[in-house]
């Protein structure tokens, strides 16, 4: 064999170490890549299946925060600043798995997400229960408010009637007090006032000169009344001068009583008692004089409980 065909040889069995040699790093190329695609695969499929567990997560403590809105807006904005809190965990879990696919910090964090969250809906659970108590509590206490003021104002009404039927009952209680008053009244028949002259020995004499009078005495008939209390029986004269002033005793003052008839003060001259005994008496009541009268026409007015009984006058020359 020439030393030319040897290096043909040489040359052809370099090429076939070199294609070879080729040939199998080729081989272990494909397969280093056909292993990170499977291990791509796989880191893929773990993301995705992180990823499916938090959305799972998150959607239900979202739901879970929902179930408990109701009525309450002060717990109404409570849960809608909760959400927004694990909207925010979420979002930070997300960056984890899929930027730095660091899964280990993602899956505490998810659990923290999920904890945070249990508790969320454990602490919201408590606030509703407790405003609901509260809720119920205060419609009762409304209730009983209400069946306060309502029997508060039957009580009112009741009273109203009451008094209104008091006024009627004292009114009715007055109409009959007057007719038995004025029932009870003992009226005089007859009256007649003549003048005496009181001496110093003590001897009367009738008188029919003003100027020499210095008692009146007036005398009356009653009427048989069995109505009437028998016993003493206060009379009361009102003797009127010609100028129209009721005399009366400087002595003894002033004597007023209340006509029952209208309610009006009458001012008298002089009172006396009789012993009535339910049948026709005869009476008299003496005024001792300490001024001179005029002379004139006077007019008498005679009660008797509480009532004008009887009316008259006479003359002094």
């Amino acid at each position: 064999m020439s030393t030319k065909s040897n290096n043909v040889l040489s040359y052809a069995l370099i090429g076939i170490i070199l294609l070879l040699g080729l040939n199998g790093y080729q081989m272990y190329i494909n397969s280093q890549l056909k292993q990170d695609t499977a291990n791509q695969k796989t880191e893929l499929i773990e993301l995705e299946k992180i990823k499916t567990e938090l959305d799972q997560d998150y959607k239900a403590a979202i739901e879970g925060l929902d179930e408990l809105r109701g009525d309450n807006e002060e717990l109404n904005q409570l849960i809608d600043s909760q959400k927004l809190s694990l909207q925010g965990q979420k979002e930070k879990i997300n960056n984890l798995i899929w930027s730095k696919r660091e899964l280990g910090k993602a899956r505490k964090e998810m659990k923290a997400l999920k904890d945070q969250a249990q508790q969320y809906i454990k602490e919201l659970t408590k606030l509703r229960d407790d405003n609901q108590f509260l809720t119920s509590s205060n419609t009762q206490l409304k209730e009983e408010k209400e069946a306060l003021n309502q029997l508060y104002a039957e009580i009112a009404q009741a009273r109203e009637i009451l008094i209104v039927e008091k006024e009627e009952i004292i009114k009715e209680k007055a109409i009959l007090s007057g007719k038995v008053d004025i029932a009870e009244a003992i009226k005089i028949n007859y009256m007649e006032v003549q003048g005496y002259q009181v001496k110093d020995d003590g001897k009367t004499k009738k008188k029919n000169k003003a100027k020499n009078i210095n008692m009146l005495r007036t005398c009356f008939l009653t009427e048989t009344n069995v109505v009437a209390q028998g016993g003493e029986q206060e009379f009361y004269i009102r003797i009127i001068d010609p100028v129209g002033e009721t005399i009366t005793d400087s002595n003894d003052g002033v004597g007023v009583l209340t006509n029952k008839l209208d309610s009006t003060q009458v001012m008298y001259t002089t009172s006396g008692s009789i012993d009535y005994q339910n049948e026709d008496t005869r009476g008299c009541i003496s005024l001792s004089l300490s001024e001179k009268l005029t002379k004139g026409i006077y007019d008498v007015e005679i009660y008797n409980n509480g009532f004008m009984v009887g009316k008259g006058d006479f003359k002094l020359k």
